[in-house]
């Protein structure tokens, strides 16, 4: 239940930054899962995406997104569902997935401190597409892997990479519903003008 929470509490905050519109989790409808679901190129599973949806503004006016969401207390065991994550963004890059236009990691707890800040590297991303490249290249021999895997494409992942820590109090600096109310109606008077 905590991990739903997680990703409504996330949802409200994303779109509070007025920047996110459209956001839906996969929970919420049938349709909503479809979209977040991708398929693992081998091994005929299946993995989903907690949140998706759509930016406005520039830099990112009608990208798409999809997010993964932590509601943790402490960074448990985030390191190792980080590096699936990331090979779940190449799988989702490589499929030119709709939604994978920026890959939002969403926490309450930092994890990895001190390689925080190559956390979104392409090496970090490599790596990760490695540890599971039996699901994502089809081998788990090292060298086979290391020669199928596209760096390009590591690369383009991790420049789309969004690491976001929230906290309780933070979650409170929303726009107040008054105020988000009146910005909506100007965003969508001025988005139904263009």
């Amino acid at each position: 239940m905590k991990g739903f929470s997680g990703a409504r509490r996330a949802k409200q905050w994303l779109e509070g930054t007025m920047r996110i519109f459209g956001a839906y989790a996969n929970t919420d409808s049938e349709s909503c899962g479809r979209r977040l679901t991708l398929a693992w190129p081998y091994g005929g599973r299946t993995f989903s995406f907690d949140l998706g949806g759509a930016m406005r503004g520039d830099p990112y006016q009608n990208d798409m997104f999809c997010a993964e969401v932590k509601n943790y207390a402490q960074p448990s065991d985030q390191g190792t569902q980080f590096d699936e994550f990331l090979a779940k963004c190449y799988v989702a890059a490589q499929a030119q997935h709709h939604l994978s236009d920026h890959f939002m990691w969403i926490t309450w707890a930092p994890f990895r401190a001190n390689s925080w800040s190559t956390l979104n590297s392409p090496d970090q991303v490599e790596s990760a597409v490695l540890q599971h490249s039996s699901r994502v290249l089809g081998t788990s021999n090292p060298e086979e892997a290391r020669k199928l895997l596209d760096s390009e494409l590591a690369q383009s992942v991790a420049a789309r990479l969004w690491l976001i820590v929230l906290s309780d109090k933070q979650e409170t600096l929303l726009p107040l519903k008054d105020w988000a109310a009146i910005v909506a109606a100007e965003l969508t008077r001025r988005e139904g003008s263009w």
